[in-house]
């Protein structure tokens, strides 16, 4: 099963998250981006659930195979925010 996998994105895709009034919008995550895999849907569609940037959008599985690098998960870091990186360079 594909649960917990993290893969890192090397073109930009396409995705859908649920909205809280229950729309589903579509957003694009850009290349270079690492998603974790939450889950698979039920449906023959062939959709997963994943994680990015603190929200779950669904991806079908097609894009994810051939728009993305499977990480390993002794190499995988978790990503610093922006705010960390400048406060660090400005030495703070």
């Amino acid at each position: 099963m594909l649960s917990g996998k993290r893969f890192k994105l090397h073109e930009p895709v396409i995705a859908t998250a649920l909205e809280q009034n229950g729309q589903r919008v579509a957003a694009m995550i850009p290349a270079s981006s690492v998603i974790e895999i939450i889950s698979g849907t039920a449906s023959g569609l062939r959709i997963l659930d994943v994680l990015w940037d603190g929200k779950v959008f669904a991806m079908f599985e097609s894009d994810i195979a051939e728009r993305a690098d499977e990480l390993s998960s002794q190499t995988v870091r978790p990503p610093r925010k922006q705010t960390e990186r400048v406060r660090w360079a400005a030495g703070f």
